[in-house]
């Protein structure tokens, strides 16, 4: 909750029919958040930008906000980031950091980079880590949600569900949203005094803007509901924007020989991978797969064979793969395939089957000796593990599969 100073009076013309005016101070607070947004092309930047104004005693003042976006297969809508407290205790703590520390609008946008890797500054998104909406259920999940108009408590994921089935903005004063972790380890969280706004493009979800004044009774201005669909529809067009670029850079950073990601794009993304994994408390796990015997093939068959070896051994990775799984060429015969919000036991099951579509490649190969790889796993149990020491321990569990007799996964322990 970064509401340390009470938010300017807004106009509440519009309230009985006439027309929004919007105060110097209102202009400015979205000319500069729009300046911060449009600075950038990282899509956790952009997140950040937004919920800072949205929760910003010099902006919009809401207790809350936080994002939920849709992954890149579209098959799911997922908590992303969130700024603000979980309970009464957490908003009181925060309150009182924000008033001694006295930060300004500016200095808040400035933080970024020393809170991006700060597990504390996250305790909001891990608290929310395994909120979701299916999209393909949808119409089901929304047939269950209730009128904002009413009174009382309502679960928290039928709502989102209408709201995107919807295509519009929802609000209520009156209707306690509830979200129970999975769990039941923790108490159930609330949003009051709330407003969700759908992320669209005319081809996708892009994801849910969520805002809440859980722990205060203010009642929100129309120029201030003016201003947060104007970040949300600014938040969509930068979001998709940075996902672009993304998409971009890793087309033109390609291994020449196989077409998977080269190394430069693996360890700018498996570093960035980490990143929101410290914030969401999500496991990030890394296959490494070696192929068997590869200097004694390109040796008996020539070079030219061992680069066919590796065009096939790649395809056989990418069949297997999700899409929002990274598959890099690493260097030589090694691989690596970066799994997002996947188990050390999922990973294991997926490395067998890497393993499995690289011992199907002998009839790609024509009549040459069979080629199989080793492959070692090993998972950062939310980012604990930085790059460097999730590959070594995936690099160990493969000499380990190596000593074994190859053809074959070893996992390392969580780390």
């Amino acid at each position: 909750m970064r509401n340390s100073t009470p938010p300017p009076a807004r106009d509440r013309a519009a309230e009985h029919g006439e027309k929004v005016v919007f105060s110097p101070r209102d202009l400015e607070f979205e000319l500069n958040v729009t300046k911060a947004i449009l600075r950038s092309l990282d899509v956790d930047q952009i997140l950040y930008v937004v919920l800072s104004g949205i929760t910003a005693g010099e902006g919009l003042g809401f207790n809350r906000g936080l994002f939920m976006l849709a992954d890149e297969g579209q098959r799911t809508l997922r908590m992303s980031m969130g700024i603000g407290p979980t309970d009464e205790q957490d908003a009181h703590r925060i309150w009182e950091d924000m008033k001694a520390k006295d930060l300004t609008l500016g200095a808040l946008l400035s933080e970024y980079d020393s809170d991006k890797s700060d597990p504390n500054a996250h305790h909001l998104t891990r608290h929310l880590a395994d909120l979701s909406v299916p999209l393909d259920r949808l119409g089901e999940m929304a047939h269950a949600h209730v009128s904002p108009r009413s009174a009382g408590e309502a679960p928290l994921e039928p709502m989102l569900a209408h709201c995107l089935l919807e295509r519009s903005p929802l609000s209520s004063r009156s209707l306690v949203l509830t979200w129970w972790p999975p769990n039941g380890s923790s108490e159930p969280f609330r949003l009051r005094n709330w407003w969700m706004v759908p992320l669209l493009t005319p081809d996708r979800v892009v994801g849910m803007l969520v805002a809440d004044d859980a722990f205060s009774e203010r009642e929100v201005s129309s120029a201030d509901k003016h201003l947060l669909l104007a970040l949300a529809n600014l938040a969509a067009i930068a979001v998709e924007k940075g996902y672009l670029f993304s998409q971009m850079r890793r087309f033109a950073e390609v291994d020449g020989l196989t077409g998977l990601a080269n190394r430069r794009v693996y360890d700018q993304e498996l570093s960035r991978m980490l990143r929101a994994a410290r914030r969401t408390g999500r496991p990030v796990s890394l296959v490494l797969i070696d192929v068997d015997h590869f200097k004694q093939y390109n040796d008996r068959y020539g070079h030219l064979a061992g680069d066919d070896v590796l065009r096939q051994v790649a395809a056989a990775l990418r069949r297997q793969a999700r899409r929002t799984d990274l598959i890099a060429r690493y260097g030589g015969e090694e691989f690596t395939v970066v799994l997002p919000d996947t188990t050390l036991d999922q990973a294991t099951a997926v490395a067998d089957k890497l393993i499995g579509a690289v011992r199907s490649t002998q009839e790609a190969l024509g009549a040459r000796q069979g080629v199989t790889a080793s492959a070692g796993v090993a998972c950062s149990l939310a980012g604990q593990l930085d790059d460097k020491q999730l590959f070594a321990a995936a690099d160990r569990a493969v000499y380990e599969a190596k000593r074994k007799g190859r053809d074959r996964v070893e996992v390392t322990a969580n780390g």
